[in-house]
């Protein structure tokens, strides 16, 4: 065995001296008996000493207080009787040994008697000389260094009143006598440390004994034996030293044991290998059912969301066109109906995801302020048509920047939200968002939204978090009782406890929860003014002191000059007063609901007075504002905000406001002078034309352009239905979208073909419709039996000239009598009228649709002019502004999705974001922004290293950016706001 590692840790340290080594080593090897009693009597031996000094120290302490005592007591006793007596001899001190000198003193400095102990002044070297001298206690740190310690004489002293003369007696204590008790305690210390250490010399023998020998029969009991009869030898040392030699010799022992049961092991790992490739077996066979539920909740998601998205589309397409009053309860109930029905599912399939622990969370940055003042706007128009205030409040120390799940929170916020909107008749609704605790780059937000609705009664309120429960008037408003239950577990999931309810019946409720977040930007300075606005002079006018004590707040931060009215009949007055003085308020801010007047009376008294007529005016209304004529003057507000009023959007008002623009009657006939212009040059095909798109919104496009054209159009939402209507109908030309679900175009396409042959008829011209234009993808639509390929987005022009040799050939082959022509005639005068606006079931649609791409050129424009200018001339009220605010809603999530399957890897999913995304990017005209996206699709789809799909993936976010600017300045260019 190595010696080494039979010596203790310490023997081997290189910083202990030699005579620390060598004292060790002399400990070591000394029985385990004889080390005891070592430690015994030498711990003894240092109590005792250390007890011995401490009472000392007590001893002379307390002599110490007990001289002083009884000094004191002498010198008052002696003062009190020469006072008595008129003068007089001292007392007899010598039966006081702790006196030293005692001396009785006028005060004019002249001894009349002294008594000193002995022949000399100082006892134990302590000199009384100088203290005989003193006639009052000694100051200075050193003096009351030296009493404290007892070095020098104590003096104690007490006046003496005689008839004519006054005086002092004064006593000084001995230290020498206080010192000597500690002597006395001292002097025991040698017999004591002789009782001790024979005691502990006897217990310590004892104790040894007594663990020392089932030690040393543990020592042999672990020897190693060899062989009968034969045993290691034992190394030097006491019995731990000689222990671990005989661990040391059985870790060999093991050693070779081990390799004796490798064999063993194999056998056993065979089996285990076995075991596992079982188990393996059926945990993939659970793995596939777990995917085949998952399969069958997204495919019942899509499939059922689909056709539901149609119905609300047509509903609202139904809505925009001149119904009578029967007519319109009629299209208000099925929409009412269908908008049940979608959140009837969205409630089911959320709770089955969160049951199933397949929702996860996506962390992403977003701006608070944005987030709150989004959820209100979102039902700021149902609350409008039920004549609700709808206020934001963001307390100032709430971060502006946070990283959280944005759309879950969202989530959470609207289904409150929505609850506070359908059960609220009339009063207010209040978004409130607060901080509960900020420190350390981590942040406790407080969410609460509050409504002066009936309230829930106590009894009631534990009740309302459960699944499938409804109170009070839940059946009237309708839903499935899921809403606040998954908005609690979705609170939960964002590491949040529960949400809170304070509900009193008439008085309304409050529903609040607290989440965590980490900051990424503090929240800004409270009342830190701007001069942006400085000089605008701003009149409000708003009779609900919630609603407009936070602009007004926000306006004066920003430097305005504001003046708020609480009533409207004063505000026509008020204006042409402060313009007949030359000061005229450059913008006006008005509620769309005011008790006594509507904002048609204001609108009215601003545009038809010419003294205040040009005056920037901002409805703060969610609904858009019809435009009305009066003496060829138009009746309406510059821009409209809904409520709560996001600062973003007021902020771009008032910029706005400064900016030249072209007054509204001029603005509006030139939109309809282009639109006009754009709809005559249009040609008549006559042509009978089925569309198969999955998605609402690019079948509305095609339609509007195919109507235009004056064709006869038919829909198809998949590859299925399309071929069943090729089969039953003859069309000029089918437009088939390549990704569809149930079928897709490719699919379509060959069953279309398949059929034709089969009836012995002449083939359609099929044209396909894909955001993919890769040469591959063009192969494999003229594979399919596709004539043509047209990529989206599509111009009119594009699209007509794919049309134009069907036109050709229709025209120069022989005319067969059919119904086309008369469907076609009948058509064109429903094309004319066909002015209905696009819905938000539809426009909500479009952003789910494969999206285009374009060249790859770094000169490709951030929005193409030409695109922006067919999207308007489709004559859809609005639709580029419906589809630019959905594209800004819902390009966070999908950036997220993107940016998520780029961390993760997963190039399939890398692919499927980047293609998602392009089709509301492209329809809008994003060329440039399009072709990135393409790139980093057909980068992901043909396997490219993760790096370079990085690197194109880097410059997303900037040019999304450029984009959304340029659609803002495209936005506030057409409606005259810049």
């Amino acid at each position: 065995m190595d010696p080494a590692t039979t010596l203790p840790a310490a023997s081997r340290e290189p910083t202990r001296t030699a005579s620390h080594r060598s004292l060790r080593e002399r400990l070591d090897v000394l029985p385990l008996e004889q080390q005891f009693r070592v430690a015994a009597v030498a711990a003894v031996t240092a109590a005792i000493v250390i007890i011995q000094f401490v009472f000392a120290v007590w001893d002379t302490r307390s002599a110490r207080s007990d001289a002083l005592a009884r000094a004191e007591a002498v010198a008052e006793a002696m003062s009190t009787r020469l006072s008595g007596a008129g003068g007089g001899a001292l007392d007899d001190l010598s039966p006081h040994p702790e006196i030293l000198a005692a001396t009785f003193r006028l005060d004019s400095g002249e001894v009349l008697q002294r008594y000193v102990r002995g022949q000399t002044a100082g006892t134990a070297g302590i000199s009384a000389s100088g203290a005989l001298n003193w006639t009052s206690k000694p100051t200075g740190a050193w003096h009351a260094v030296k009493r404290w310690l007892t070095v020098e004489p104590l003096y104690v002293d007490s006046r003496v009143k005689l008839p004519k003369l006054n005086g002092t007696v004064s006593v000084l204590v001995d230290p020498g006598w206080v010192w000597a008790h500690a002597g006395h305690r001292l002097a025991k210390l040698p017999i004591a440390l002789l009782i001790a250490g024979a005691v502990a010399f006897l217990a310590a023998g004892f104790l040894g004994r007594r663990v020392v020998e089932p030690l040393a029969q543990f020592v042999e009991s672990t020897r190693s034996k060899h062989g009968p009869g034969a045993a290691t030898p034992q190394p030097p040392g006491n019995e731990l030293q000689r222990l671990a030699g005989n661990f040391a010799a059985l870790e060999g022992q093991l050693a070779e044991y081990e390799r004796t049961m490798s064999t063993v092991r194999h056998a056993a790992n065979q089996q285990v290998i076995e075991r596992t490739r079982e188990i393996e077996e059926r945990l993939r066979h659970s793995e596939a059912m777990m995917r085949s539920k998952d399969d069958f909740l997204a495919n019942m998601s899509h499939e059922i969301r689909t056709p539901m998205n149609g119905v609300l589309g047509m509903a609202e397409l139904l809505a925009g066109t001149d119904l009578d009053r029967r007519q319109r309860r009629y299209v208000d109930s099925m929409r009412s109906a269908a908008e049940t029905m979608m959140q009837i599912i969205n409630d089911i399939l959320d709770d089955s995801k969160i049951e199933a622990g397949k929702m996860e969370l996506v962390l992403e940055t977003f701006d608070v302020r944005e987030l709150a003042e989004q959820a209100g706007q979102l039902y700021a128009g149902r609350a409008e048509s039920k004549k609700l205030e709808m206020i934001c409040r963001v307390e100032p120390t709430v971060p502006s920047v946070v990283v959280g799940d944005l759309l879950r929170l969202r989530q959470v916020i609207g289904n409150l939200l929505s609850n506070a909107v359908k059960y609220t008749e009339h009063g207010e609704i209040e978004i409130r968002i607060g901080v509960d605790d900020l420190r350390d780059g981590q942040c406790r937000l407080h969410f609460g939204v509050r409504d002066t609705g009936p309230g829930i009664p106590e009894a009631d309120q534990s009740g309302v978090f459960q699944a499938f429960t409804q109170l009070g008037n839940g059946a009237r408003t309708g839903g499935t009782g899921l809403g606040l239950s998954i908005a609690t577990r979705l609170v939960k999931l964002m590491g949040g406890e529960r949400i809170e309810l304070a509900s009193e019946p008439g008085r309304g409720s409050t529903f609040s929860f607290v989440l965590p977040f980490e900051v990424k930007a503090a929240a800004p300075v409270p009342n830190r003014t701007s001069d942006e606005f400085s000089g605008l002079r701003v009149l409000v006018v708003d009779d609900n002191p919630n609603s407009y004590m936070p602009i007004e707040e926000t306006l004066s931060n920003w430097s305005a000059e504001v003046t708020v009215l609480n009533r409207a009949k004063p505000v026509g007055d008020r204006m042409r007063d402060v313009a007949a003085r030359g000061r005229p308020f450059d913008v006006v801010v008005l509620d769309h609901s005011l008790p006594d007047a509507t904002s048609d009376e204001l609108l009215r008294t601003i545009r038809l007075d010419p003294a205040i007529a040009d005056t920037y005016v901002v409805l703060l209304s969610a609904l858009d504002y019809t435009t009305s004529y009066e003496g060829g003057r138009p009746i309406a507000p510059d821009v409209c905000i809904a409520k709560p009023v996001r600062q973003l959007l007021l902020r771009n008002a008032l910029q706005a406001s400064r900016q030249p623009r072209a007054p509204i009657a001029q603005a509006a006939q030139a939109v309809q002078r282009e639109a006009a212009e754009v709809r005559s040059d249009a040609p008549a095909l006559g042509l009978n034309v089925l569309v198969a798109d999955d998605n609402a919104i690019n079948r509305e496009v095609a339609i509007a352009m195919l109507e235009d054209l004056r064709c006869r159009v038919t829909v198809a939402e998949d590859g299925s239905a399309a071929a069943e209507q090729a089969r039953q109908e003859r069309f000029d030309v089918i437009f088939m979208d390549c990704q569809m679900p149930v079928m897709d175009g490719y699919a379509a396409t060959e069953a279309i073909r398949r059929s034709e042959r089969e009836r012995g008829v002449a083939p359609v011209t099929i044209v396909a419709l894909t955001a993919n234009v890769l040469s591959r993808d063009r192969e494999r639509c003229l594979a399919a039996g596709m004539n043509a390929f047209l990529a989206k987005p599509f111009r009119a022009s594009q699209l007509l000239e794919v049309l134009a040799p069907v036109v050709e050939a229709r025209e120069s082959a022989p005319v067969a009598p059919t119904a086309a022509p008369a469907d076609a005639a009948a058509a064109a005068p429903a094309a004319e009228t066909g002015t209905a606006e696009l819905s938000s079931a539809d426009v909500e649609a479009m952003f789910e649709a494969p999206p285009p791409t374009g060249a790859t050129s770094t000169r490709l424009p951030v929005l193409d002019p030409e695109q922006v200018k067919a999207i308007r001339g489709l004559g859809k009220p609005r639709v580029f502004e419906r589809l630019s605010e959905l594209l800004v809603v819902s390009a966070k999530d999908n950036f997220a999705r993107l940016d998520a399957a780029i961390a993760a890897g997963d190039l399939d999913e890398v692919a499927a974001a980047a293609h998602a995304l392009k089709s509301p990017v492209a329809s809008l005209g994003g060329r440039r922004l399009a072709d990135l996206l393409e790139r980093c699709e057909t980068a992901a789809r043909e396997g490219a290293e993760l790096a370079a799909i990085r690197r194109v993936a880097t410059g997303l976010k900037p040019h999304y950016a450029a984009l959304v600017a340029a659609l803002e300045a495209e936005t506030r260019r057409d409606t005259g706001t810049g």
